[in-house]
């Protein structure tokens, strides 16, 4: 294979793994923010973010339960932890594809959320369909990773 392919290769490969890494980052930032509006009382949400926080944090202000609301923050706070941890560490393949499956494992809840607990499960067909995007350039990402390490296998000294 001709020297400056595989270096075009490998610089998209790159670019793939820092949006995915990109799209973590964001997915935490986005969540921390959207905590942040449900605790000062704003009702609105941004998409781009894990959902099960923000959903059990929601649904322990709906019920008013003290006990309730302390689960629900520990709890969110043990997913930020996971999440934080996922990308400080998404150098690492097997915590990458960690952060990829953390995230999916969200949407199937938002999925059963949306199912089980809500009126009009429609109302999160947006949100389902950006957990999907997202999911999609996490899993491009983690493909990226893999033929980066195949690539590196197979180049040329001195490339």
């Amino acid at each position: 294979m001709d020297p400056n392919r595989f270096k075009r290769l490998r610089k998209n490969l790159q670019r793939q793994v820092s949006w995915g890494q990109y799209a973590l980052l964001a997915v935490l930032a986005v969540s921390f923010l959207n905590q942040i509006m449900l605790w000062l009382g704003i009702n609105y949400h941004f998409l781009v973010s894990a959902a099960m926080p923000y959903y059990i944090n929601w649904m322990a202000r709906q019920l008013s339960s003290g006990s309730f609301a302390v689960a629900a923050t520990v709890v969110t706070l043990a997913l930020y932890g996971a999440y934080g941890l996922c990308l400080l560490k998404s150098y690492e393949p097997q915590w990458f594809k960690a952060g990829m499956l953390l995230y999916a494992a969200d949407t199937v809840l938002l999925l059963v959320f949306a199912l089980a607990l809500l009126e009009n499960p429609v109302s999160c067909l947006l949100e389902l369909i950006v957990h999907g995007a997202v999911l999609v350039l996490l899993w491009q990402a983690w493909r990226a990773r893999q033929r980066l390490q195949r690539l590196a296998a197979r180049m040329p000294e001195g490339q």
